[in-house]
């Protein structure tokens, strides 16, 4: 009797934790983590699509970045997304339990949550593409002086720095990419020209993560406000 009594509390115990874990999250169709946060937060319910960022702040935290540079700091991240370069997408609401620190982001309350579909092939989706630069870093670009930037094979990338024509290697992870040295051709063109070129180039050289929303192709580069906006052309 004793044993059949530990057996059953043990039961007991089993079923209730599961219903409290049911409770905070539960897993649902097409991969979503449906969340029950405290408080519903405030406000309409912002669709979130970009990626974890690990920041060394405040005891180390974890925020969601889209492909505006738009900062997203979740109180209620769950443990399975706290992954740095983790591509996400995400339902939340605005959170009024804690005050937004400037370079931390807007405090939200998730809703629900999933890694993006097609996160892993990203690599595979710039391969044969073209792309014209809209956007450097938040500032704008020369209407005849285009910069441009193609990927005609794997591990290999080229284009025009606005005056000069270029081709070097490039390697991509996930949404992590690199560009490896970027051999340029040696004509002068005006002062503007050149200066946007050379600024294009850095940004190419100093590049970390991308991100495709079409028909625009985002790279973020290191100590940019922004990251470089670039549209598909068929030229």
């Amino acid at each position: 009797m004793k044993y059949w009594l530990r057996d059953w509390r043990t039961a007991l115990v089993v079923l209730l934790a599961a219903l409290v874990l049911s409770s905070c999250a539960s897993t649902g169709s097409h991969g979503w983590v449906e969340l029950k946060p405290e408080s519903a937060g405030s406000g309409p319910t912002i669709h979130i699509s970009g990626t974890v960022h690990y920041l060394d702040l405040e005891g180390g935290l974890f925020v969601i970045r889209d492909a505006e540079g738009t900062q997203y700091n979740p109180i209620n991240l769950p443990e399975a997304f706290r992954v740095d370069g983790m591509d996400v997408e995400a339902d939340a609401r605005r959170s009024d339990k804690m005050a937004s620190i400037g370079m931390v982001g807007q405090p939200v309350e998730l809703l629900r949550i999933r890694r993006r579909p097609g996160g892993e092939a990203l690599a595979s989706t710039l391969t044969g593409t073209k792309w014209r630069l809209e956007d450097h870093a938040g500032a704008g670009v020369m209407d005849r002086a285009q910069a441009t930037l193609e990927f005609p094979e794997d591990g290999k990338a080229s284009g025009s720095g606005s005056c000069n024509q270029f081709h070097g290697t490039v390697t991509v992870s996930g949404s992590v990419i690199t560009f490896g040295p970027l051999v340029t051709t040696r004509k002068m063109c005006a002062e503007a020209v050149m200066k946007q070129e050379n600024e294009y180039l850095a940004a190419l050289r100093d590049a970390q993560r991308f991100e495709i929303k079409e028909p625009y192709l985002y790279i973020f580069s290191a100590n940019r406000p922004k990251p470089l906006r670039f549209i598909r052309s068929s030229k």
